[in-house]
């Protein structure tokens, strides 16, 4: 059986073919090895029959033909706007009944401002710095903690970490907080990484959320080497994580990385205003989360406080 489309080459072959004359539609058919009726379609295109014209003809229904994109330029805005807000094609799939697959092809393809690789986390291998502060190895475990707030059943369960700034900039951090059932992330600037300024950040932690704070899970960095002083003067529990196993803490690292997409390393943080911390606080607490069903973290934080 012939084929039903004709090459650039075989455009040629025809048209030499008509110029010969006196050719029955058949055997230029069985001559380029393709159907009686392509060869009808072909010559009914363009007359009179020029292969050259023939093959633009072509050339510009295939670019034309399947399923046109829905990409409009307003969606193209409105994609670009929210992954600039460090919102995932999946988030903004789900929250605008879109395709994701769809989303990351436009991408590929450059049909969006927005480079692939700029999206949080994206091909980016995590490489963790050796670390050369005090340790220590008292404190309550974590194999202690209740199965309710391993399994984030219970609300006000934070884990706590550091951010640093530049090692060679500065020696001023951020204090973070994460809530283990809503997600809510939050963030203190700190002068350095002292049992002393983890204290006094604690303290406004405190001031902020107190009554929503019933136990901190932390590493045993030297930072947290007060815990006593924390445990008593708060009524709260602090539980240390196994030495080196970051995964423990898997809700701080996860936001940690995302609050990294607004302050990179060698940041100095003693150069990062209050106002900048807070706005990327209230971006990443504003974006829905697929874990919690499309609702942001602060309004799952909220409906736990009630």
């Amino acid at each position: 059986m012939g084929t039903s489309t004709l090459s650039r080459f075989q455009r040629g072959a025809l048209a030499q073919l008509v110029n010969e004359g006196n050719k029955s539609y058949q055997v230029m058919a069985d001559a380029l090895g393709v159907a009686k009726a392509t060869i009808s379609y072909e010559l009914d295109r363009v007359k009179p029959y020029d292969p050259e014209l023939a093959q633009q003809d072509a050339d510009r229904k295939r670019r034309n033909c399947g399923r046109r994109s829905m990409l409009t330029a307003a969606l193209a805005t409105l994609i670009t706007n929210h992954l600039r807000l460090t919102w995932s094609p999946e988030t903004i799939a789900a929250a605008y009944n879109l395709s994701t697959a769809s989303i990351y092809n436009w991408l590929n393809r450059g049909w969006l401002p927005f480079k692939l690789t700029d999206l949080p986390n994206r091909n980016v291998r995590q490489h963790r710095v050796s670390e050369n502060r005090g340790k220590f190895t008292s404190g309550t475990s974590i194999e202690q903690r209740p199965t309710t707030v391993n399994q984030r059943l219970a609300f006000g369960h934070w884990e706590v970490d550091t951010v640093l700034s530049s090692r060679s900039e500065s020696r001023s951090c951020l204090v973070t907080f994460v809530e283990r059932k809503t997600r809510l992330l939050w963030a203190i600037k700190a002068p350095n990484r002292t049992a002393k300024a983890l204290n006094t950040a604690f303290g406004k932690f405190m001031g902020a959320f107190g009554p929503q704070v019933k136990s901190i899970t932390v590493d045993h960095g030297k930072e947290f080497a007060n815990y006593q002083a924390l445990e008593q003067d708060y009524q709260i529990k602090v539980y240390f994580c196994h030495p080196y196993s970051p995964w423990e803490r898997g809700s701080n690292e996860y936001f940690n990385r995302r609050l990294r997409w607004f302050f990179p390393k060698k940041t100095n943080f003693s150069q990062v205003t209050t106002d900048e911390i807070l706005a990327a606080l209230e971006l990443i607490n504003q974006r829905p989360l697929k874990i919690h069903h499309q609702q942001t973290a602060i309004e799952r934080f909220r409906a736990c406080s009630d």
